[in-house]
């Protein structure tokens, strides 16, 4: 996702300190005996070589094909000496790395994205924003200009050796734009068996009246939509569904953006406090854990995953996946730089 300079340069400024002009996000609203006594969760960051060294990698969405995982940028063909590309890195190397098995930067394989020129006949294209996978069968979301009023959900095929991905002509699916938020689209994708969901990144409740996933099959049949529940700040990506048909998103308040996503009070900071970081700075970076049911999409008991925030700038999560039963990968869009971390289940 990106955003404009000035709103980039503003962030910077209220990640470093706390002051009148910004204030940790209502707490006023959380109960005093609640501030700063909830549970965070470290980050501990995977270096990444290659590549995904520079931060014009811009990565937008994390999602698994087999044993691998696969780092989505907003744009494919950012490098101009090279193909266009997204990039992989195996769950062995992951996990050597997270043991300490193995030390030195993760290295990046280049899976050739063929588009087809997609980007040329999608009027307005900004991007691509969530990536799933069903077998060989790929989902993204596109993303577009504003004044267009919605974006797309695309299909592709990657080949079982990780060489390419190409996208397909048909199926497509248009996503249209709940809510007017700048620069906000669908940013996360759900996939299961034979279900795919698209959530959209706004829906606070000053700002969607009546947030809901957008449902399809596998085929991009639309099926209609899930009922979500308000949440505040912004929705950047989904796991995957499990057994019982819940999901993790990513939930995060980018500092400097609030006068877009005008933030209600909190229920769930309401509930479960804030940690002792997040109850100290202006950004919030936690999981939520959703479910789906019958009669639409609810949160769990679970209460948030927050995460023990950073002593530099505000990190915008914009990719997770689960990592097995050991918690989950979060990465980076380009700020504060191209980051790759891992979560521990509490």
């Amino acid at each position: 996702m990106r955003w404009t300079v000035r709103a980039l340069v503003l962030s910077l400024a209220m990640a470093g300190c706390v002051s009148s002009s910004s204030q940790p996000v209502a707490l006023a609203d959380v109960p005093p005996a609640l501030r700063g006594t909830a549970p965070e969760q470290i980050v501990t960051l995977l270096p990444l070589g290659g590549a995904l060294q520079s931060e014009d990698a811009e990565l937008s969405g994390l999602a698994w094909y087999g044993d691998h995982l696969v780092m989505l940028p907003q744009y494919p063909g950012w490098e101009d000496d090279g193909p266009a590309c997204l990039y992989t890195v195996s769950k062995a190397e992951l996990l050597a790395r997270i043991d300490h098995t193995a030390t030195g930067p993760l290295e990046p394989r280049c899976i050739v994205f063929d588009s087809g020129g997609l980007e040329k006949r999608i009027t307005g294209f900004e991007g691509y924003e969530a990536l799933g996978f069903s077998g060989e069968q790929a989902y993204l979301t596109v993303e577009t200009h504003r004044l267009a009023g919605k974006a797309f959900l695309v299909t592709g095929r990657i080949a079982p050796d990780l060489s390419v991905l190409k996208l397909e002509a048909s199926p497509q699916a248009v996503l249209p734009l709940p809510a007017d938020v700048s620069n906000a689209g669908f940013e996360a994708l759900v996939v299961g068996e034979n279900r795919v969901l698209a959530l959209y990144e706004a829906n606070g409740a000053r700002v969607n009246p009546a947030p809901a996933a957008e449902s399809f099959d596998g085929s991009l049949g639309h099926s209609g939509k899930l009922t979500l529940p308000a949440i505040e700040y912004r929705i950047t990506d989904a796991t995957s569904l499990d057994a019982t048909g819940r999901f993790w998103v990513m939930n995060y308040n980018y500092p400097g953006t609030q006068k877009h996503f005008k933030p209600a009070p909190d229920p769930l900071m309401a509930r479960y406090g804030t940690g002792p970081t997040q109850a100290q700075k202006p950004q919030v970076e936690r999981l939520i854990e959703l479910q789906v049911t019958p009669g639409g999409i609810v949160l769990t008991d679970r209460p948030p995953l927050q995460l023990q925030l950073s002593n530099e700038a505000a990190r915008n999560w914009e990719g997770v996946v689960r990592l097995e039963d050991r918690g989950f990968l979060l990465v980076t869009d380009k700020f504060p730089r191209t980051l790759l971390g891992f979560v521990p289940k509490p």
